[in-house]
This record gives C-alpha cells, structure tokens and sequence, in this order.
C-alpha cells in the first residue's frame, strides 16, 4: 500500500541513490535513459560557474535557501529550472517571481484511496510536459497562487461549478529561458514512480530541461540538485564582497530556519550557555563593584548664578571663564557711552571725532587724556563690529580687559570732576 510503508533506521528521502520507497533511485534511473548518462550531473554541489545557457537544473525538495539571482541569471541566459518544492525553501524562488502558495481542496474530486491528501492532478493545459500524462497521484502537496505563469497541472475540486481546480503546477518564460514549478516534491519518490502517471510526468520534465529552444538547440547537462546540497559559485557575475555577503546572509537564514525548527545541537547550546553564564557574571561583578555618588533632588541643589535672572545672572554670564572677553568690553563700552550722554545732556552720542572735539572745547579732557578715548573708542568699535558680523573673536585677555576697564573710570572720573567745577 502507497505510503503506508514502514522507513528503516537508515532510509534516507530522497536520497539519490536510494532503492527505497522514499528515494529517488527510480527517477535517477529514468533521467540517464531520458537524457543520456553523460549528460546527467548528479552531485552534493551545484557550482553554479559551471552552468551553461544549454544546461538545465532540477530542485528536488531544497533545503538550504537557493541562490535566486545566479538562478534567474542562467534563465535570463535561456537555461531551465524545474522546482519540485512543497514544504522546502523553495518558497524564496516562488517569492522572487510573483508566486505565493496556497492550500489544496479539501474535497479533491478525484483522490487514492478516498484520501484527500493523496489527490488525482489533470492537465491544465497542452505543455509539453503533460502531453503522456493522463492523471498524476500527489502526496501531502501545496496550491500554486500564479498570477502570470501557465498552468500545468491542477486538482478539481467536487462541487465546482465552474470547475477550474487548483493549479499545483505552473510554466513561464523568464526571457530566454523557462521555469517550472511543481507544488510537490515526492511526486517523483520510488514509491510514486510506480504510477503511470507519474512516470509520464517525470519523463516529461526530464525531456523539457534539455529540450531544444525557439532560439536554438540545447542538449546541455541536466543538474539535479536535492535536498541539503552544498551551493558555490555565481552564475554570470564576478566574485565580489557583495555576492560574498549574499552568501553569508543566506547561510545565516538557513541556520536560523534550522534553529527554529529543529533547535540547536547539544554542544552549540552548551557552549552558548556558558558564554551567556559568563557574560552575566562579569555584568554583575562590574556593577556591584561600582560605587555610585549619591544625587540631590533637583528641588534641592543650588541654582547656578548664570541661570539667574536679573544683573546677577547677566554679570555670572560675562565673567564666565568660558565667555568671550568681547562681552565684557562691551560691557565697558555701554557704560561709558551712557555716562558721557548723562554728562553732555544729550540722548545719543555724536561721531567720534566731534565727541572728542566737544570734550576738548569744553576742557573736559587734556591731550592725553583725548588720545586716550580715542583709543579706547577705536578698541571698543572694533570688537562691537566683529561680534555684529559674528566673525571669530578678538583675542582679549583678562588683563586686556582691565586695562581698558581702568582706562574708562579715569576717563570718566576726569570728566565727571571737570564737569561739575564749569559753571553753566
């Protein structure tokens, strides 16, 4: 009875080599009288350097992610992939081209044994593929979402007035080349080979991969790939860092699809627990030998000067040992502008040269002391027009702005005594 069969301890599915129920010894068989022993490649690793535009390849059930650009590449070029993928990582090579899968009718019209699991598939169309083909027994397959590819293969379902069925098997083009997926990857397993149909259908994915073109003949080698096969090279690009790094980013789904779904082996959790044990130990001992200073409340810290409002707060600014000493010849420079206005009785200075004139005629200030504003006005001016146009800073030192400050209160103390002894 199909599937029904006990696996021995060392049954392998779909091993190539395998006599089994569940191996592919029978399709292999098949594929050297189809295609020719010499041109049948049947390896652990798919170089994919070595394909040719002529050649074609067969995915039975992948289990490690599929390089989908050297792929479509070797397609573009006119080379031919056949996927036969359910429950493998076929999925991303689906995704890649538009296709989804789907669950398959629960009430199949037509089945093996009255087992919706094991449905009877039909022709969906005249590919040459299905030509032989009169009925395919499935085993546990998935559905086929195909919005732009060909129908192949497709399960009615009972009760379907319009009676389209599921499509379990699709064909395209991809510019010169051709692509055929079939939603099953056990149709092909000894056990399944027994049935006509099936052998038809294998034969005819056989002939297909090698079939000559529109665009010419083909006749290459046939690579079939199964299982957890080994992946190297690129197909129509130089090695380079970034098709390395694809390959690690694949290698890394694949390990993470294998960790969570089968877990990790013993000694990768043991080693993994012990770094993780460490790590902790070395956090703990670190932060209990820190030792933290205590933090008043914010409520309860002292507010600093500069943050006061105020002339406090606008004098802890200027003096700041990291503000600019600009600031406090400027300082300078609106209190001696504001004490000569209260003098002369004026509310805006006049131009430098007629100010000095004036303080002169009125005999406010002597020779020196006029030489001495007018320095002190030419100083001031020229940091007022730097800081307007915010060009980098005069370089002004504390003792600088002393000195200037000292000259001011002279100057203005000459000029307050001169001022009060004239008689109006």
């Amino acid at each position: 009875m199909m599937l029904t069969i006990a696996t021995t301890a060392s049954a392998i599915p779909f091993d190539t080599a395998s006599k089994d129920w569940e191996g592919l010894g029978e399709f292999v068989a098949l594929a050297k009288d189809t295609v020719g022993e010499t041109h049948l490649v049947v390896r652990t690793t798919l170089d994919y350097g070595e394909l040719k535009p002529e050649d074609g390849v067969i995915l039975v059930h992948p289990e490690k992610t599929p390089d989908v650009d050297s792929l479509s590449r070797f397609m573009r070029a006119g080379g031919r992939v056949i996927l036969l993928d359910d429950y493998g990582t076929g999925d991303v090579l689906l995704k890649h081209f538009g296709m989804d899968r789907m669950a398959t009718p629960t009430r199949p019209a037509e089945m093996l044994r009255k087992n919706p699991e094991l449905p009877l598939a039909e022709p969906a169309s005249a590919h040459p593929t299905v030509a032989d083909v009169g009925r395919v027994v499935m085993n546990h397959p998935t559905a086929l979402k195909h919005p732009d590819l060909s129908p192949v293969l497709r399960i009615r379902e009972r009760g379907d007035p319009a009676n389209a069925g599921t499509i379990v098997a699709v064909a395209g083009a991809v510019q010169k080349g051709r692509l055929l997926v079939v939603a099953d990857g056990s149709i092909v397993i000894n056990q399944m080979m027994h049935y006509p149909g099936n052998r038809a259908f294998a034969r005819g994915l056989l002939q297909y991969s090698v079939d000559d073109d529109t665009w010419g003949k083909r006749g290459g080698k046939l690579y079939l790939a199964v299982g957890n096969i080994e992946q190297k090279g690129h197909y129509g690009e130089e090695e380079s860092w970034l098709s390395d790094l694809r390959d690690k980013g694949r290698e890394l789904e694949d390990w993470l699809r294998h960790v969570r779904e089968k877990g990790m082996s013993g000694g990768v959790s043991y080693a993994l627990a012990i770094v993780l044990g460490l790590a902790l130990v070395i956090w703990v001992g670190r932060r209990a030998g820190k030792v933290h200073q205590s933090v008043a409340p914010r409520f309860t810290r002292r507010t600093p000067v500069v943050a006061h409002g105020g002339l406090a707060g606008h004098l802890a600014v200027v003096a700041s040992p990291h503000a600019s000493r600009s600031l406090a010849v400027l300082e300078w420079k609106g209190a001696l502008e504001e004490e000569l206005k209260l003098l002369l009785g004026v509310r805006r200075l006049p131009t430098s040269d007629v100010l000095l004139r004036d303080l002169g005629s009125r005999n406010w200030l002597d020779g020196r002391e006029l030489a001495q504003l007018r320095n002190v006005l030419l100083t001031m001016s020229n940091v007022e027009t730097l800081v307007l146009s915010r060009s980098p800073s005069a370089k002004l030192s504390d003792r600088d702005v002393v000195s200037l400050g000292e000259t001011v209160k002279n100057i203005v103390k000459s000029v307050r005594e001169r001022a009060t002894k004239v008689v109006p």
